[in-house]
């Protein structure tokens, strides 16, 4: 028997449960953009980004909060959230599209084609 356990590491892997979280949050998203519900929609977008936090970089974290920033100054000002609502719905798109690519770029969605379990499927 190996006892080479080392206290920093952890006996569980929260990987799945992480990944679940991840999937549950991205539903959300597309359920509150489906409604066109952009308080919704900006909510579940931000707990999406802190999933992903934890894998991005300074300059990746600067680009996401920038244009947090710019959706949530049209939010917070009344005359211009009802003049602009369709910009934020497209902002918001965007960022979400932002976030999908990001999440799979660090391995976070789908399998990498080029994983060796996986090659099987290749043809």
């Amino acid at each position: 028997m190996n006892n080479n356990f080392r206290s920093e590491e952890s006996a569980f892997n929260f990987a799945v449960e992480y990944l679940k979280d991840i999937s549950t949050s991205l539903k959300m998203c597309k359920q509150y953009a489906s409604n066109s519900n952009v308080d919704g929609w900006i909510a579940w977008l931000r707990i999406t980004y802190r999933e992903l936090a934890c894998k991005t970089n300074k300059e990746e974290d600067e680009a996401f909060n920038i244009r947090f920033q710019e959706i949530n100054k049209i939010l917070n000002s009344p005359g211009e959230r009802l003049k602009q609502k369709t910009k934020v719905l497209y902002l918001l798109d965007q960022l979400e599209i932002k976030l999908r690519k990001a999440l799979q770029a660090k391995g976070m969605l789908l399998p990498s084609k080029a994983d060796p379990r996986f090659a099987i499927l290749e043809r």
